[in-house]
């Protein structure tokens, strides 16, 4: 005799297994299926237009501080956007209230674009397992629990047959983020039916009925899938339904599914222009889940997931910097991120250079901070000569660092490649290690010689050095200094590579002025905004997108232009409202 979960996986099963190597052609899965519009498309939610007066980024601005661009429609993508584990974890818990983890016994998804957001994301084997398996356990912790019951029920089951289609009618608009059909709500009928014979126990008919549905939801393609299955055609592009544009919206600026007031104006068809979705939009950047995404944002750029394994350092010169500082390192820079952002509602400007941090009583005196600290991060103003934003961060300057010295060259490939987007190629195999750093030499002497030869000037003369140089007052765990080795340091470089260092207008003498230098960079806005395509689309960037960056750049060289502007201004672009035609 088969256990229950693999009997309802008879059901659901063809359907999630369909799609487990990718979404290539139509969905015909979960109870009823459909095509086209999507099935319980609103007529109500009919979807913008080109012209919209409201979007941005549709042409090259003018100006002397403006980016080139190059005007397009968005490339063609999938219709069928797998959510993320974390986009999974958070919309389980949005439908069930239950607080759980589900994804931490998933396989791990591969990054795209340098993000966890991929679009193209797959559903193999092992995945496809470990959803049925956190199927069944979710839908027994929701019966189970007397508060998630009556949130997924909604209604009263004395009411019978229509407490369970309403039942059926309302969880699965929520969990399909739009209205299910009369065929899916049909066929879930009679599946809540079998819910009896289908799960052992001695729980009620009713209540089985719903661990039966709730483990057919869970396992859909339309639960694990954000599907995009508008046709209707305007211009060049296909527009898409208020569901569609609701879904885009809550995952990209919750990474989680729509709530309810979202889902109201879908029905009420207010989701048809850049003006209501930018309404929406600014919504959203004021909750709770908006602060979590700017967080989650930044540690990934940051690629703070790194630190722990940056951070072995000679304990005989730095005793207190161990792999164990790296979640305080991490807590760090996410609380001063908010902190800009959210507190002091500022923004690209700030980030660079603001001169105040979070310390506990580890990290003060690595700052020069006096005072009494605990283990809790407490806010402190720090030596504006000295620190400025997130790169002169203890964070960022240990991690880019070798043992016992500072490392010019990582510093500065990291910033041309994270936050200039410049294209550096990977150092050949087999380079050399840095020679033994003479008693009277600095480490900026020591890596001027190292990368002399032609091999390795052309991307470390050019490109790298110039920018690592600037982070120089810095040591191996980012305490600040001004002499090395009794020789007084040099902390002077430019903005290699971008247009200002061209005219000659990007030089610096320290990591102060080049900071400043950052956030003043054209090329340096571009780049974060860049970022910020890449992570909310889950796709590398396409010449179309750069009228969108060139918008979004520009805005940035206001420092009241904070990062939640920069959310809302993102669902004002044609590739944020429209796809193009095509696509698997």
């Amino acid at each position: 005799m088969l256990p229950p979960v693999l009997k309802v996986n008879l059901i659901v099963g063809a359907c999630l297994l369909g799609l487990a190597g990718g979404c290539r052609g139509v969905i015909s899965g979960g109870p009823g299926g459909g095509s086209g519009g999507g099935p319980g498309a609103s007529p109500n939610s009919p979807g913008p237009v080109p012209d919209d007066p409201g979007i941005i980024g549709t042409g090259p601005a003018t100006g002397p501080d403006s980016v080139a661009c190059t005007a397009g429609d968005p490339p063609a993508t999938t219709r069928f956007f797998r959510l993320t584990h974390a986009q999974y974890d958070n919309t389980v818990r949005a439908l069930t209230g239950l607080d759980i983890h589900p994804s931490s016994d998933f396989p791990a998804d591969q990054n795209q674009a340098g993000f966890d957001r991929g679009m193209d994301l797959q559903v193999g084997d092992a995945l496809g397992k470990t959803y049925r398996a956190a199927a069944e356990t979710i839908a027994a912790q929701a019966v189970a629990s007397a508060t998630a019951y009556q949130k997924i029920v909604g209604c009263d089951p004395a009411a019978g047959d229509a407490c369970v289609r309403s039942f059926i009618a309302e969880f699965g608009r929520r969990a399909y983020r739009r209205a299910l059909s009369d065929a899916e709500v049909a066929s879930y009928v009679a599946l809540f039916g079998q819910g009896d014979t289908l799960v052992d126990g001695t729980a009620g008919a009713f209540q089985k009925g719903v661990q039966t549905t709730l483990q057919a939801f869970l396992q859909s393609p339309y639960f694990i899938y954000r599907t995009e299955m508008s046709t209707t055609v305007a211009g060049n592009l296909v527009a898409l339904n208020g569901y569609e544009i609701a879904s885009r919206l809550s995952f990209m600026i919750l990474n989680g599914p729509p709530d309810d007031t979202l889902l109201q104006t879908v029905v009420a068809g207010q989701l048809g222009t850049a003006d209501a979705v930018a309404a929406q939009a600014q919504r959203l950047v004021g909750t709770p889940q908006a602060r979590e995404t700017v967080r989650d944002f930044h540690h990934q750029w940051l690629a703070m997931d790194a630190y722990a394994n940056k951070l072995t350092k000679d304990l005989t010169q730095y005793p207190t910097v161990t792999p164990a500082l790296a979640p305080v390192l991490i807590a760090e820079m996410e609380q001063f991120v908010g902190s800009v952002t959210f507190d002091l509602g500022k923004g690209f400007t700030s980030l660079m250079t603001a001169p105040f941090t979070f310390v506990n009583r580890t990290t003060a005196p690595l700052y020069g901070v006096q005072g009494t600290f605990g283990d809790t991060l407490q806010r402190v103003d720090l030596n504006p000569a000295e620190r400025a934003g997130l790169l002169t961060r203890l964070g960022f300057l240990a991690t880019n660092a070798y043992s016992n010295q500072s490392s010019p060259i990582h510093r500065g490939a990291f910033i041309q490649r994270q936050v200039l987007c410049a294209i550096i190629p990977d150092p050949p195999p087999n380079v050399p290690k840095l020679p033994t750093l003479m008693a009277t030499q600095t480490t900026r002497q020591q890596v001027d010689m190292h990368t002399a030869p032609a091999e390795c000037a052309g991307c470390h003369h050019v490109l790298i050095n110039p920018v690592g140089f600037g982070l120089e007052n810095y040591d191996a765990v980012g305490s600040h200094r001004t002499s090395e080795n009794g020789v007084p340091i040099d902390a002077t470089g430019n903005l290699a590579g971008t247009a200002a260092a061209a005219a000659g207008n990007a030089t610096f003498t320290d990591g102060i002025s080049e900071s400043a230098a950052i956030a003043t960079s054209i090329e340096a806005r571009a780049c974060y905004a860049t970022h910020w395509v890449r992570y909310a689309f889950g796709r590398q960037e396409t010449p179309s997108d750069s009228c969108a960056v060139a918008a979004i750049a520009t805005s940035l060289g206001d420092d009241n232009y904070k990062v939640t502007d920069l959310l809302v201004d993102m669902t004002r672009t044609k590739p944020f409202m429209f796809r193009a035609p095509g696509g698997p």
